[in-house]
This record gives C-alpha cells, structure tokens and sequence, in this order.
C-alpha cells in the first residue's frame, strides 16, 4: 500500500521495465512504485546501539507485552526484543471533562479551548517524565496525545501514568491530462466552476513551488500560498522527491496547454504544501508528522480567508484493512474527525497491491474518502502486465521481474479498474488514472508511458473534483458543502464501475452529473426503520439528515415518534416535511421531536407536520 504509483511490466521486458523496492511493515509487504521514488527506507533507527536480551530485560517486555495500555504490543516491543535500544510511539492521553468534541470544531474560540486544554493535559505529564527515556517527537494541537522515542525505561513509565489511556506504534506510510479530465466529465464544468476561493491542501512530500504550473517563484507564491514541513520541522516545503509536486499538479496547476497538459482539475484553487516526509525517511513518512500536518491545516485553514482550506490530498498509506480501521490508531482517526468536523474533506489513496476486499491506512478510515484508480479515457496499449501483491486474487503469473514475485497479464480498458488498484466493498469512490500527465521536479511534465500514475493520481483527481464542486456551491447556494455533502454527492452522482478482479462496483467521479445535481432540489428522507422505503439517502434521525443536507433542501420524515431535542445551527435554509407514510407518497399524519431550538439566524426553518412535546424555552424558536 505504498507509494500510490502505478505498477506496471511489459510481458516481454520483465527485468528492464523498472525497479521495484520492497518494504516490509509487520507483516506486510509494503510495494512502492516508480524508479523516481523508490529506495529503501532508512533513517529509521534514532539510535544505532544495541543492548542484550538479558534475563531481565526480557521479563520486562514480557510483562509490557501483556498491559492491556499498549495497542498492537508486537510493533512497538520487537525491536527492544531485536536488540534496538529505543522505539517509536504515539501515547493517547486522558481526556478531561467539558473538553470540546468535533462537533464544535466549526467555533474557532472553540478550537482555541480545545488546544489550551491540549497543552495543559501534554504539561501536565511531560515534565514528570525522563526525557533520556522518552525524547518528544511531535505535541499535537487538538489530539490529546504526543509522540515520542522511547526507552523500554521511558515505556514503563509511560504505561504507569494514571494519565496515559493507550499507547500505540508510530508507523512509517509510505507515498503510494487530454488526462483523465475527460473521463470524470469535467472539461466544460471545471472552466465554469475552477475551484476559485478555496485552497488545497496537498499532504505529501511537498511541492516544488518554483514550476511554472505551481506558481513559478518563492514561496510563498500566487498558487502555493502557504505550507508546512513537519517532517524535518521546517518552514520550508520544497519537494525534493517528487509525488507531492505530480498530485499538485493534478489537483489544481495553473491552466494552459504544454503538450497534453492542460492544468489540474480545480486550475483556480490555490494549495498548500505540507512535506511530511523527512531527508531520512525519503519518500515514507511517520504517521506522527502526518498527524501534524493535518493539524497543521485546522489551524491555518482561514490564514487566507478568500482561500480558505476545504480540501486535503494525502497519496501515502500502508498495511492492510478489511473494513473500516478508526481503531487501528486513536490518534490519526482522532486527527482525521477533527479536521472533517472544521470542514474539509480528505482524499486518500488506497493503495496498489492488488487486493480485492482491502484497502490501505488511512484510507480506511472512515472519515476520509478513499479513492482508487481507472485507467484514463486515453489510454490503450497491449501486451502489459502489473505486478501485484501475492495476496491479490487478480489472475497472476510467477515471475522474477517483480519484486512482488507475481505480475497480471491484465490488458487495459478505458474506465476499468487499474488491476493493482486495492478494492474493497467500503472503498469510497474511483478517479483515473494511469500514466497521467502532470507536472514534475523542475519544470518539466510527466508525459510518457509509466511517468505517474496508479491511486496517487487518483486520489488528487479526486480531491481537484471536490474543489471544483465547493466552488459551484458557493456559487449556486451561496455556502459551501460539509465533508459529508461532498462525500454523498460524488458518490451518488457517479458512474458504477465494477472491478474486473472482484464482483464489487464502486463509483467512479462525474463532476458534470456532481455539480448538476447541486442545481438542482435535494431531498433527504428520515424514517426510524432506516429503510425510507428505498428512498435514499435514508437516515434513521433527523439531526443526521439535517447536517448532511444542502441549503434549500427538504428532509420528509416519516410518521412516528423522533426522541430528539434538535439544535440547528447550520445557517441553511431547509424543509422539515413531517408525517409521511413508509413509501413517502402520502403526508397524512405527523411526527413529534422533544423540540427544536435554532442559534443561527441566517438560515430559515420550514416546518410542517411536526409536534413538539416540550413547549416553553427549550423548544422555543430562537
């Protein structure tokens, strides 16, 4: 699930087509793509020296292997077990009473709250600990927790704090256009609606500013108009690799034709850089500095209020999940709401090995979008193969060609799942492509076979399609979607793909039929058996429905009994229909809710057909 590359071999050339580096994480293996940024991870080791697997010391990770404190024992423990003098982590702490939920992220005092309340709950700890034995990585901003280096001294201590809930492993990730533009039906919208008055946030190995496509001077520029390193801590976040520069370029570079580049999706958009990689790691990240820069994002979101940050791409992901993954680590899910919660709306790449009924972290989270590949509109050549995991059940031949050890003669359809694309019935949405065209180190393009490609393509597509579709909102309601709009809108409005390797279908992005459906009445239905009678999108309370539907819409509540005291605060004007029958083709009855309080005046309730129980200051209109 590594880099978000394409993986591809010519039948005929196995051995000379490219290079292929092989990480293992656990016991997974970990392929990256493209000879541009391959390499073996290094740098991971903080400390070099060794100590013996006495008596003792083996007692003691015995005893450290059995705290129920300690998520996933075996990826934190095993390098003490090898011998490693230290080892990396994310400690999740306690946290306080009254301490500010997602919900309120959209209160910017609210946000503040939530950080002073982090900084004292990270003070309160950090100072009693050794820091020999636990050497700081990263304080979060809205997390409760830290990251760290730690001793197996420093994990005792850590696991013995009244204030330390979990203590996970900090993992590396690694970074897995005429384009596909054409195919997600977005020629003629996205010069109507270019993604002007937003930003893009692009996580990656940076971006190289200097490309005449990407603003073409310092930073910051006219396009990259801000950014972060939170890999190496620097103000700096010129690419030095290379992904993060090709998804920019996708996501939203300046519009002009060089060759078959015709600029990104979202051309008007502005981006941020955010490097989360590190001169050690090269093109692998820990999961820490990835945490930091989505963190980074909720507090610069509004730096440039006409720009504002609604958008983030993340190409990097690893390991493997067969569902939906919050739990696999508190602290990236936690980083991950928080940011859905002030707004923005994050792409990930799924992942290239292939499988069939799993998708990489943190694609898998569920407050993310994850997006996996289809071969472009264009493309079309014979006798090509792809390597792929062992574990894919794509059709695959043994060969030594890959490192991977198997390769897929699969020959290439236009709008067909790329064969080394992870999927997965919980997988979000599709988005070419392959061999894309896009911008490069320098200032040149990719512009030929096997340049870039696979789901780190895909995921910036997507991502460019969604500024695209923010920006016809503000332009046709006035307001901008919430993530979860952004979310139900491109996957409802695109084209069912289904994944040649697997019987599952999966919809892949038309930004045309997105933006038309915007223009038009969106209706939301609310029945307590959750079916709405086939009606959809059916919730099963009405609070849902409201913070998913768009301005102008109508949310048609079956009859019956809601146990719910609404609070809207949204500043939409919307419907509440209530008393329809289980089809919703007759209102011939009611619906009760406790009460119904609005705090925001700008936006305008519509209610018909609703009882409230509770008549007096809690159900009062405000």
């Amino acid at each position: 699930m590594g880099i978000s590359g394409e993986y591809r071999m010519n039948r005929t050339r196995l051995n000379a087509k490219r290079r292929i580096v092989r990480v293992v994480w656990g016991m997974v293996h970990l392929v990256t793509m493209l000879a541009l940024f391959s390499g073996p991870a290094s740098g991971e080791e903080i400390q070099k020296d060794k100590r013996p697997l006495t008596g003792g010391y083996g007692q003691v990770i015995q005893r450290l292997s059995e705290n129920p404190k300690i998520h996933g024992p075996g990826d934190i423990l095993d390098r003490f077990a090898g011998g490693e003098a230290t080892s990396r982590v994310i400690v999740n702490l306690k946290k306080p009473a009254g301490a500010p939920g997602p919900g309120r992220f959209g209160n910017i005092e609210e946000r503040d709250v939530l950080r002073n309340m982090v900084r004292e709950r990270q003070g309160r700890l950090l100072p009693a600990l050794d820091p020999a034995a636990v050497q700081v990585t990263n304080r979060f901003r809205y997390v409760f927790a830290f990251s760290s280096v730690v001793t197996l001294k420093g994990l005792e201590a850590l696991v013995e704090s009244s204030d330390v809930i979990s203590i996970e492993a900090d993992h590396k990730v690694y970074a897995q256009l005429a384009q596909g533009i054409s195919l997600i039906n977005a020629v003629g919208p996205r010069n109507q609606y270019s993604g002007s008055g937003l930003s893009i946030a692009i996580c990656d190995t940076g971006i190289d500013y200097s490309h005449p496509k990407l603003g073409g001077g310092g930073f910051p520029n006219a396009k990259v108009i801000g950014g972060y390193d939170t890999g190496e801590d620097k103000t700096d976040p010129m690419d030095r690799n290379g992904h993060g520069t090709a998804c920019a370029g996708i996501a939203a570079g300046d519009s002009g034709s060089i060759g078959d580049y015709i600029g990104g999706v979202a051309y008007d958009a502005r981006l941020y850089a955010l490097k989360i990689t590190d001169t050690q790691t090269g093109g692998s990240a820990w999961t820490s500095d990835m945490i930091e820069a989505w963190e980074w994002c909720i507090t610069h979101q509004n730096d440039d209020p006409d720009n504002p940050i609604m958008i983030i791409s993340t190409s990097f992901g690893g390991d493997r999940y067969f569902s939906t993954c919050d739990n696999a680590s508190v602290a990236m899910s936690s980083a991950a709401s928080n940011a859905v919660a002030a707004g923005m709306t994050l792409f990930v790449s799924s992942g290239n090995e292939g499988h069939c009924n799993a998708i990489s972290w943190p694609a898998c989270i569920s407050h993310v979008n994850s997006v996996g590949a289809v071969y472009d509109a264009h493309f079309a050549t014979n006798a090509i193969g792809w390597c792929v995991s062992s574990e894919s059940c794509a059709s695959k031949i043994a060969t030594p060609g890959c490192s991977t050890g198997w390769y897929s003669p699969e020959v290439p359809y236009a709008d067909r799942v790329i064969v080394y694309s992870n999927t997965a019935s919980f997988l979000s949405m599709l988005a070419p492509s392959n061999w894309a065209t896009t911008t490069r180190l320098g200032d040149g393009y990719y512009n030929s076979a096997y340049g870039f490609g696979g789901t780190s393509a895909a995921c910036p597509y997507a991502a460019g399609a969604a500024a695209c579709l923010q920006s016809a909102s503000r332009s046709l309601r006035g307001a901008y979607l919430t993530p979860a709009e952004v979310k139900t809108i491109l996957r409802d409005t695109g084209d069912p793909i289904r994944d040649g390797k697997v019987d599952v279908t999966i919809p892949r992005v038309n930004l045309g039929s997105a933006i038309d459906a915007l223009a038009g009445d969106s209706t939301y239905y609310v029945a307590l058996s959750g079916s709405c009678g086939g009606k959809r999108p059916c919730y099963q309370t009405i609070g849902e429905a409201i913070l998913d539907a768009v301005n102008g819409s109508t949310i048609k509540i079956a009859q019956g009994s809601y146990d719910e005291a609404l609070v809207i605060d949204s500043g939409k004007d919307l419907t509440l229909s209530g008393g329809w029958d289980a089809s919703f083709v007759a209102q011939s009855a009611t619906s009760t809710i406790r009460s119904m309080t609005i705090e925001n005046s700008q936006g305008a309730i519509t209610a018909e057909y609703l009882i409230f129980q509770e008549v007096g200051t809690s159900g009062a209109f405000k």
